[in-house]
């Protein structure tokens, strides 16, 4: 089982000044007996090599961050625009995932462009961000969008201004795919998850319930 953290689009200290601190109990409480296997970041950064720090401490093996928009201007000029990790199956198949902050997306977010663009480089999974909406999207031809929104809620064009992660786990024994996102309440400051579940099926994924 691999359990990855996805999350990105912290614009700090532009837009915000830190994450959440339900953001960091609840890392923090989903890392306590084991920490992260991957963690992948979908840009915007900005400049706050704090919260690099952070997640490299509850990260076992690699820390996959892409180049924003906004990172151009900023800081985190280093990072890539494209990602990918692929995870090998039981049986020989695998799945691909990749990751990219999506801002050569327009309109912002549309399906149709982020489903070719994950057909283009082979992902089975795309996790990407630039909206700052949060969103968990299976495609008509079984790709899965995965985008965890801003982690600090920050102001975009069509921001949700909800702050958010996900967990995402791959189980390569029966290929089942679990997404949870977590989203902390405008209001009460409570923390909400969201649960999905997927499997992979000859090179597509489906939807379980």
């Amino acid at each position: 089982m691999y359990k990855i953290l996805c999350l990105g689009d912290s614009h700090i200290p532009i837009r915000a000044k830190d994450l959440p601190i339900q953001i960091y109990d609840k890392i923090n409480e989903l890392t306590e007996s084991e920490l992260f296997d991957y963690t992948f970041f979908t840009g915007d950064l900005i400049n706050f090599p704090e919260l690099l720090d952070f997640l490299n401490r509850k990260t076992k093996r690699t820390l996959f961050k892409v180049i924003g928009n906004m990172d151009y201007y900023y800081g985190n000029r280093d990072s890539p625009t494209y990602q990918k990790l692929d995870i090998s199956f039981e049986n020989n198949e695998k799945i691909v995932l990749g990751l990219s902050h999506g801002a050569q997306i327009r309109p912002r977010g549309d399906h149709d462009q982020l489903e070719n663009l994950a057909q283009e480089k082979g992902y089975n999974i795309l996790v990407t961000g630039h909206t700052h909406k949060e969103e968990v999207f299976l495609t008509r031809k079984g790709i899965l969008i995965i985008n965890p929104g801003s982690v600090t809620g920050a102001w975009s064009f069509v921001a949700s201004g909800i702050p958010s992660f996900i967990e995402l786990f791959i189980d390569e024994k029966v290929r089942e795919i679990i997404v949870k996102l977590f989203q902390i309440d405008k209001k009460t400051r409570e923390k909400n998850v969201s649960e999905f579940y997927f499997t992979l099926k000859i090179n597509q994924i489906y939807k379980i319930y």
